[in-house]
C-alpha cells in the first residue's frame, strides 16, 4: 500500500542536544490538531526506495506526540524512517505497535535521550539480521568521537525495487566546542565504510550537527573523496536558509551521504518543511524538520 557549528544558548542546548536525561513529556497544553500535510506533500511510490531521517526531539516531547507522529507516518507512507533523539524504548514499541504493517528497532541505552533507531514498512523492506552499533568497544578513541550514546547504528535493508542499502543512522556531538569529535566520527565511519562496505551501496543520515558547507569542515574527509562519496543534501545547505531542516537556529545540520553505487540511483532530497502545516510541531513534535531521499533501481 502506498499512500561546529554555534554556540547555543543554555536552554537551547539542552533542548536540541540532548543535554537534559530528562525524558518527561511536556508542553501537554497544546491540543491536538487534526493533521492536513496537503500543502506540504511528498511524493513516493512503489518504485522508489523512500527513505526518511528525522531528529524527533526528545521523542516524546508531549502527550500528543505519539499520536501526531503515527499520523505523519501514515500519511507520507515511505519506507524506512531513522529516528534520532527517541528518549522511551516504551514509547517507540508503542508506536511500532500502532503502525499497521511496520516494524522497527531503537538502540537500548536506558536513562538516554539520545537512542537512534529505525521504523521501517514491512510490506516494501526487509533486514538482513540485525541492526548493530559501530564502534561499541571501550576505547578513548571511539568515545571520543561518540560516546556510548552515540555509536552509529547500522542496519541493511532491502526493498521490493531490488535496492540493498547499509542505512548508518548518526547523531554526531553537537555544539562549538565539540568539532574535533565530529571531525574523529567523520573519520571513523569513513575508515568503516572503506574497510567492511567499499563495493555495497551505503547511505549514512541523520543528525550531523554541523554544516556540510564550513571553510573550516569537519566532514572534509568525504568531501575530498567525491569518486566514493556524496552529500545529497548539498544542493539544500547551499540554498535559502527558509529550506534547512533545522530553523530554530537556521541551519542545514540533519544530512544524508550515499557511495558512489548509489550516485545514479538518487532521484531526489529534500527536507519537508512540514511546521508550516502544523502549528503545533516545534511544541509537540521537533524542533528539526525531516528529510526525505527517494532512490530508484536503474
Amino acid at each position: 500500500m502506498k499512500k561546529s557549528l554555534w554556540l547555543f544558548l543554555v536552554v537551547g542546548t539542552l533542548v536540541s542536544c540532548g543535554g537534559s536525561d530528562d525524558s518527561t513529556p511536556d508542553n501537554d497544553d497544546n491540543a491536538p490538531e487534526p493533521l492536513s500535510l496537503a500543502n506540504c506533500p511528498i511524493t513516493v511510490s512503489g518504485a522508489t526506495f523512500d527513505i526518511m531521517t528525522w531528529n524527533i526531539e526528545r521523542f516524546p516531547k508531549s502527550s500528543f506526540t505519539s499520536d501526531m507522529v503515527e499520523q505523519i507516518i501514515e500519511i507520507y507512507d515511505v519506507d524506512v524512517i531513522a529516528l534520532q533523539e527517541i528518549t522511551s524504548t516504551g514509547a517507540f514499541d508503542a508506536l511500532v505497535s500502532s503502525l499497521e504493517g511496520w516494524s522497527g528497532f531503537v538502540t537500548q541505552f536506558n536513562g538516554s535521550n539520545l537512542m537512534v533507531g529505525y521504523l521501517y514498512k514491512e510490506s516494501e523492506v526487509t533486514i538482513d539480521g540485525t541492526p548493530m552499533n559501530l564502534y561499541e568497544e571501550t576505547s578513548s578513541e571511539n568515545n571520543n568521537a561518540f560516546t556510548a550514546f552515540r555509536r552509529p547504528y547500522l542496519m541493511k535493508a532491502n526493498h521490493t525495487n531490488g535496492l540493498s542499502i547499509n542505512l548508518i543512522n548518526i547523531h554526531l556531538k553537537c555544539c562549538d566546542g565539540s568539532e574535533d569529535r565530529r571531525r574523529a566520527a567523520s573519520d571513523l565511519l569513513k575508515s568503516y565504510i572503506d574497510n567492511n562496505l567499499s563495493s555495497e551501496g551505503v547511505l549514512m543520515l541523520g543528525d550531523y550537527n554541523d554544516d556540510i558547507i564550513d571553510t573550516d569542515n569537519v566532514f572534509q574527509v568525504f568531501l575530498d573523496d567525491p569518486q566514493n562519496y556524496k552529500f545529497t543534501t548539498l544542493p539544500i545547505a547551499e540554498g535559502p536558509q527558509s529550506g534547512w531542516s533545522f530553523p530554530s537556529f537556521a541551519s542545514q545540520i540533519d544530512n544524508i551521504l550515499i557511495t558512489d553505487e548509489l550516485f545514479d540511483n538518487e532521484v531526489s532530497t529534500e527536507v519537508i518543511s512540514i511546521d508550516n502545516c502544523i502549528s503545533t510541531y516545534s511544541s509537540v513534535i521537533s524542533d528539526h524538520r525531516p528529510v526525505l531521499i527517494r532512490l530508484s533501481n536503474n
